[in-house]
């Protein structure tokens, strides 16, 4: 069995194709995405993809806006992309097209979202979840009073980060605190389901077309984007900030296994095409743009070896000159044909 839209081989019974993400399988849309006996997050409870599938479903037999407007709420039903929940719940903040597509209000959706998540702990007494959370915050801050006072625990900073970022001024503590977060919520991605994604991620990785066409750029801008970030979560780069790189590439990688998530959905909305009003999805551009955040993460962990602390950013400005240099001639190439 075939793929329609890109040809590719697919097992007999599958709902969609491994390569493109397009469904294999027609359904009722109405039936699909509204009845109310069977719903995204109901299906998710029991099982961590069928909210996906369902949605996807649905979205394959809507006009465009619509199935984008639709796909991009598979971000509620994905388990374990937040410190303290789901930081991907992008349904309640972002009904439209245009709205689910816009970077700026993805960002702004999926920060809405953690700070309700972070509430709801609280409010439904998820004390397991709250401990977790202050664990991983004393162990910061004993850490950081053990290393001012000469004691030294460089395996310990590693493993949390503690120490990343930290004594640069107020960016430098942003960056510090961001890369804090990012460490505390692989952690609880893992723990909440995210294994089974990340298997799928790391499949993915591997079975795409990375290094073709459109891909090819969105992977070098997705991997210099990657080692720009790190370098800003750790400032002078060292080993032991190498964890914040490793949850960078874990997180990627789960949300190209699960294709939903905040940071799945900011991938699309950074790789939408324009179409009249709406920005249509390109989801093979944004498997390649998480593609390449995964393995610029990675590199910036190893890099984090050498004794050169802005190594990273170095790296990664080059990546991002040649993914945009791809990309311009990759679209200068689909004018010259549609001419």
């Amino acid at each position: 069995m075939f793929c329609p839209k890109c040809g590719k081989a697919v097992k007999e019974g599958e709902p969609f194709c491994a390569g493109c993400g397009s469904p294999l399988e027609e359904s009722a849309p109405a039936k699909s995405a509204c009845t109310a006996e069977s719903s995204p997050a109901a299906d998710a409870a029991k099982d961590p993809g069928a909210g996906a599938r369902r949605l996807r479903t649905a979205a394959a037999g809507l006009p465009n806006a619509a199935a984008a407007a639709l796909t991009g709420q598979l971000a509620s039903s994905q388990p374990g992309e937040a410190v303290l929940g789901d930081v991907g719940t992008l349904s309640d903040s972002v009904s439209s097209a245009e709205g689910v597509l816009n970077p700026f209000k993805t960002v702004l959706a999926g920060i809405r979202s953690l700070w309700k998540n972070a509430v709801g702990l609280f409010r439904n007494k998820q004390w397991i979840k709250l401990a977790v959370a202050g664990v991983i915050a004393v162990a910061w801050v004993v850490l950081m009073i053990l290393s001012r006072a000469g004691i030294k625990v460089g395996v310990l900073n590693w493993l949390t980060f503690a120490q990343g970022g930290a004594g640069r001024g107020v960016l430098g503590w942003i960056g510090s605190l961001l890369g804090k977060t990012t460490v505390a919520t692989m952690f609880f991605s893992l723990f909440s389901g995210g294994f089974r994604s990340l298997g799928s991620g790391v499949r993915r990785l591997f079975s795409q077309n990375n290094f073709k066409g459109d891909n090819l750029g969105a992977f070098l801008l997705g991997a210099g984007g990657a080692l720009a970030v790190y370098q800003f979560f750790a400032g002078s780069a060292a080993w032991t900030d190498g964890m914040a790189a490793i949850s960078g590439a874990i997180l990627s990688l789960t949300a190209l296994g699960r294709s939903g998530g905040f940071l799945f959905t900011f991938a699309r909305s950074l790789t939408a095409k324009a179409a009249g009003k709406a920005r249509l999805p390109q989801t093979e551009k944004a498997n390649g743009l998480l593609s390449g955040m995964s393995c610029g993460f990675t590199l910036g962990a190893l890099v984090s070896l050498i004794p050169f602390g802005w190594t990273p950013v170095i790296l990664g400005g080059a990546c991002l000159a040649a993914g945009l240099v791809m990309t311009a001639l990759s679209g200068r190439k689909k004018e010259v044909s549609a001419a």
